[in-house]
Order: structure tokens, then sequence, then C-alpha cells
């Protein structure tokens, strides 16, 4: 109800165009979450199950900080990453803290490398720089609220953009053609 109200604030034959460029923009945000809810779940699988090998206290946690910080785009899966390493040196040692180190950059150039081009790049078509400009934006802007829903803004405003860009290079159904 809220979408067609604001549709209806706009001209009348801009209003259908504008319809379909939100309706497709919802349905790239939807994609976005979706996408990024696996590739979080794949991760914090796979940490959590080397600390479980490992035997380093707390798995089912150090999974989830590692699901939660991979919402944060570029440097929330580190940082976790870099919490499950460091419980490891301080309950295991040095050696078994290395080998998780491996475990977890192992586990996040998977991400990086395959899970992040094949799923989030078929969820959502955003070049990798304007990943890191609409972050660095965001971070600008509001803080580390700003860099979470960075993504998903550029994400959303980059298939309605494109959807209007290509809505209007057809004519429109009435128009009359001059030869």
């Amino acid at each position: 109800k809220i979408w067609r109200f604001l549709v209806r604030l706009f001209p009348v034959n801009a209003r259908w165009s504008l319809s379909d460029a939100g309706e497709a923009s919802w349905a790239t945000l939807g994609s976005y979450v979706r996408a990024t809810v696996v590739v979080a779940f794949i991760d914090a699988i796979g940490i959590g199950l080397a600390m479980a090998i490992l035997n380093v206290p707390f798995p089912l946690p150090l999974a989830a900080l590692v699901f939660l910080g991979a919402f944060v785009p570029i440097v929330g899966a580190g940082i976790s990453g870099t919490v499950a390493v460091l419980v490891a040196l301080v309950d295991q040692g040095l050696v078994i803290a290395l080998i998780a180190l491996g475990a977890v950059i192992l586990v996040q150039q998977i991400e990086s490398h395959l899970l992040q081009p094949l799923i989030m790049g078929r969820a959502v078509a955003i070049h990798p720089l304007m990943v890191i400009i609409g972050i660095a934006a965001g971070v600008v802007l509001a803080g580390i609220i700003g860099a979470l829903v960075a993504v998903p803004i550029v994400a959303v405003l980059n298939t309605a953009v494109r959807f209007l860009v290509l809505k209007r290079r057809e004519p429109p159904p009435d128009a009359v053609v001059v030869a």
C-alpha cells in the first residue's frame, strides 16, 4: 500500500515504469539478503567445524559470531575469524592457533573467490569497485550502520536505474513512429 501511494505521487505517464523499477529493485534486495545469508551460513559452518575439530572452546558461539560478522562487507568475516583464532591461541597455544588461522584463511578464500562470485554474482550484478565506493560512502555518512546498508542500497539503486534506462529506450505503446 505504501509503495502504491508513493508511485501515485508521480506523473501518470511515469507511474508504470516507476512501479516496475521498484518491484525489480525489491526483488534484487530479496536476492541480496538470501545470498548474504547463504554465504554467511557457509562461512559459519566452515569455521565452526574447524574450531570443533581443533577442540577450541565455544565452537558454536564462534560460528554464530562468524555468521553475524559475514553481514558486514569486506571486514566483518575477517574480524570475526580473528576472534576465533585468538580464542584458539589463548586456549590451545600457538600451534593450534596457526592451524586455526590456516582454516579461517582457507574458508574465507573459498568464500571470497568461489562463493561470493557464484552466489552473489547471480543474485546482484554490482561491480566490486561500486561495492567499495558504496561502503566508503556509507561509513562516511552513517558509520558502521552505513557500511551495513551501503551494498543493499547500491544494489537496489543499480537495479532501479538500469531498469528505468532500459525502459526509456523502448518507445511507449502509444508513440507515433515517423518514417
